[in-house]
């Protein structure tokens, strides 16, 4: 857990410093323009040969960002799903040992290849040894978040049903809790991701100022999520 806190403080100063690059950019706009001077000129010098405006570059940035906070997003959630499996290993729990939802969550990830179209009654039947086996033998659990979270997909619906999935009910009374403002994040980010959208169009409606509402917002209700997963795991809810 203090690795991930360690990385998650990281990786806020890496955006807000993206954020206060825009706010010095746009302050700088205005301070050249009330003295008549062109921004371009002004930021670009007579020799530069770059085809840039300053709104087109002030867009790219936001896209970064976007990004950026996407991918904090990413990187808390599956790094605190994480942070439960390693306790479970660290403590030699077998599937006798945890709680139901745990249960559930690795009898989903053992049986996910029976959803492949060329799985067929065998592989049910494979698997299905497998579980009866790893239950009887009473091994250590071994699950990882990129095997059960839903890569590049995550926004305010899937990580309630997420953490709900392993017990823990997290805090949408919250008015840190903005599933509108998450979902738009995850949207934009496979948007770039994808290649749909350009960097320069993709959040050319959002201002600067947005982007710090945004930006507030989640680092709040990741810092929740922190310390309602830490609870968890100093309590051992993940034990039956």
């Amino acid at each position: 857990m203090f690795t991930l806190k360690d990385t998650y403080e990281s990786r806020k100063r890496e955006i807000n410093s993206f954020i206060e690059l825009m706010k010095f950019l746009e302050g700088k706009k205005i301070s050249v323009q009330e003295n008549e001077v062109s921004f371009d000129d002004f930021f670009y010098g007579e020799e530069s040969s770059i085809d840039l405006s300053y709104q087109e570059l002030i867009n790219i940035l936001k896209s970064n960002v976007s990004l950026m906070m996407y991918n904090i997003i990413e990187y808390t959630v599956s790094g605190l799903v994480d942070c439960i499996y390693d306790e479970i290993r660290m403590q030699n729990l077998s599937y006798i040992d945890v709680n139901e939802s745990i249960r559930e969550v690795w009898r989903k990830n053992i049986l996910k290849v029976t959803k492949d179209p060329g799985a067929n009654f065998n592989t049910f039947l494979k698997r299905n040894e497998e579980i009866i086996n790893y239950i009887l033998s009473n091994a250590t659990l071994n699950i990882h978040a990129r095997e059960t979270l839903p890569a590049g997909n995550l926004d305010g619906i899937s990580i309630k049903s997420t953490f709900k999935s392993h017990g823990i009910h997290i805090k949408t009374s919250s008015e840190n809790f903005r599933p509108d403002i998450l979902n738009s994040i995850k949207e934009n980010r496979n948007n770039l991701a994808h290649g749909s959208v350009s960097f320069v169009d993709a959040v050319r409606n959002d201002s600067i100022q947005d982007f710090v509402k945004y930006y507030q917002l989640i680092t709040l209700f990741l810092e929740e999520l922190i310390d309602t997963v830490n609870e968890y795991i100093e309590c051992q809810d993940y034990k039956l």
